[in-house]
């Protein structure tokens, strides 16, 4: 992921005008850093008073400190999530086109599709879970071939966030990203690295390579540069949308996407998928 820019998505003719209904969408601010933080702190001075006085293991106790800092991460960030969602913070505009790379991550359908869709995404997310699950599986029905869909990581409700989209790129590293995304979208709330690791097996992955990979530092790499890349574009929310550059921010209905997209195919002489 070294160069974010290296690929443009393609360019249609002028844009057409489209309505875009209120998005849902997770959004992460200034806010939710500062109450994150100070949750956080209030936890692990907890959780070091329990150590100073519990008779458990040592092992058990750091298992305990990383479960309860991870809930305390999730729990501020969704606590904070209805009210962002609300004034939706997004820097982008539905009317504009921005450069989007699609860097080296997971894709399906042909690379010369008339549309490049670009998915910035947390699987942690629950609008991300629901587009998974409802919305691009139709996309795929509905447009088939017409379309190169991209998926890139947003990982920023928290440190179990982060673990999944590493274990995704993992997946991908096997052939099995997409098998594997949808483990992942079924699973959301549930992601210790046992459960991972369970997953893989479940993709047929081999575990063992799996498990090694968890770890390895690259792969982390590739998952935060992604992150700075979203943020870089001004996305602040997830999931943020770019449809041969335009963006689309959140879990938008069915009918949004085939507004955009079918705008987009007009504009290059295409008819949409019967």
């Amino acid at each position: 992921m070294d160069d974010p820019l290296s690929n443009t998505p393609q360019v249609a003719a002028p844009l057409a005008q489209v309505t875009v209904t209120k998005s849902e969408v997770f959004v992460i601010s200034r806010s939710v850093f500062n109450t994150s933080i100070a949750v956080l702190i209030s936890f692990a001075l907890g959780v070091l008073t329990a150590f100073l006085f519990s008779t458990q293991s040592a092992e058990a106790h750091r298992a305990e400190h990383q479960q309860l800092i991870n809930q305390a991460v999730n729990a501020a960030i969704e606590a904070q999530g209805s009210r962002d969602t609300a004034n939706n913070g997004s820097r982008l505009d539905s009317n504009s086109r921005v450069e989007v790379s699609i860097d080296d991550d997971p894709t399906h359908g042909p690379a010369d599709a008339p549309i490049t869709i670009i998915e910035f995404s947390d699987f942690n997310c629950q609008y991300c879970g629901r587009f998974a699950r409802d919305t691009l599986p139709l996309l795929r029905q509905n447009y088939g071939d017409q379309i190169h869909f991209v998926y890139r990581d947003f990982a920023i409700l928290g440190p179990t966030s982060v673990d999944a989209a590493i274990a995704s790129e993992c997946a991908n590293d096997q052939d099995a990203f997409w098998v594997y995304h949808d483990l992942l979208f079924a699973n959301q709330g549930n992601f210790s690295q046992e459960s991972l690791i369970t997953y893989a097996a479940q993709a047929e992955l081999n575990t063992e390579r799996f498990t090694a990979c968890l770890t390895d530092a690259a792969i982390r790499q590739e998952v935060l540069a992604d992150t700075a890349e979203a943020q870089r574009l001004g996305a602040t929310g997830t999931p943020t949308f770019f449809i041969n550059g335009r963006p689309v921010v959140g879990a938008q209905p069915y009918e949004v996407f085939v507004s955009v997209i079918d705008a987009e195919l007009a504009g290059v002489g295409a008819s949409p998928t019967p």
